[in-house]
C-alpha cells in the first residue's frame, strides 16, 4: 500500500508540472524539488530567447564619405557571417554594396573579432572593444563601461587607411563608433524567477 501511494502522489505530480510545460525525467526529482532553495540558470535561451537586437549606435569619428549603413553594410555583405549578433547588425544595418573588399578576415571565438579591407577606404575592423583598440582611448572606454553597467553587449567599429596583411591586422586602428546590442528577455522570465523569490528559493545565473 506504501509503495502504490507513494508512486501515486509522485505520478500526479508529474502529471500537474506537465500542465506547466516541465518534463519530469525521473520520479523522486518530485520529492527533490520540495526541498530545493536555489536555482542555477544560465542566460541564453533561459531568461533571453537566444535572439539580439541593435539597441544603439554612437557615431565617434567618420573621416570618409560613406555612412555607417554603408560600411557596416559592406562589412556584412563581405563576412556573411550567421551568428546571432550578425544577424542582428544585419536587421538594422541591411547589406550594401557601396564598398568592394579586397581581403577579409572573418570573426573567431579567439580573436573577438572581424574585419575587411576595402580599396576605396582601408580597413574596418569590428568586436569587443578591448581586443580592436589596444590601447582603449579614455573617452571610448568611458562609454563602454557605461553601456556594459546598463547590461548590454558593447561592440567598436574602428578604422585604418592601411589594409590587412595575411591575418595581421593595421597596427594603429582609430574609434569609429561604439554599438551596442542587447538580448530579447523571455516572456515568462520576469513571472517564473519573482515566483522562485516569492516561495524562498535563491536563483544564481551562471553563465
Amino acid at each position: 500500500g506504501l509503495i502504490l501511494l507513494t508512486t501515486v502522489a509522485l505520478s500526479v505530480g508529474m502529471i500537474r508540472l506537465a500542465k506547466y510545460n516541465t518534463l519530469v525525467q525521473d520520479m523522486y526529482s518530485i520529492e527533490m524539488l520540495a526541498s530545493a532553495d536555489v536555482v542555477c540558470l544560465d542566460k541564453t535561451g533561459t531568461i533571453t530567447d537566444g535572439r539580439m537586437r541593435v539597441s544603439d549606435c554612437v557615431l565617434l569619428n567618420n573621416t570618409t564619405e560613406f555612412t555607417i549603413d554603408d560600411i557596416l553594410g559592406s562589412m556584412l555583405a563581405s563576412l556573411q557571417d550567421n551568428n546571432q549578433t550578425s544577424i542582428a547588425l544585419y536587421e538594422r544595418f541591411g547589406h550594401s554594396s557601396a564598398l568592394q573588399p579586397t581581403a577579409t578576415l572573418p570573426f573567431s571565438s579567439a580573436r573577438k573579432l572581424s574585419a575587411v579591407s576595402f580599396a576605396e577606404v582601408g580597413t574596418y575592423v569590428m568586436g569587443a572593444p578591448e581586443f580592436v583598440l589596444k590601447p582603449m582611448p579614455q573617452r571610448v572606454e568611458k562609454i563602454v563601461k557605461q553601456y556594459a553597467q546598463m547590461g548590454l553587449r558593447v561592440m567598436v567599429l574602428a578604422h585604418s587607411p592601411a589594409q590587412i596583411s595575411g591575418d595581421k591586422l593595421p597596427a594603429v586602428l582609430r574609434p569609429v563608433a561604439v554599438i551596442t546590442l542587447s538580448d530579447n528577455i523571455r516572456p515568462d522570465a520576469i513571472d517564473t524567477i519573482k515566483w522562485f523569490k516569492e516561495n524562498d528559493v535563491a536563483v544564481k545565473v551562471i553563465s
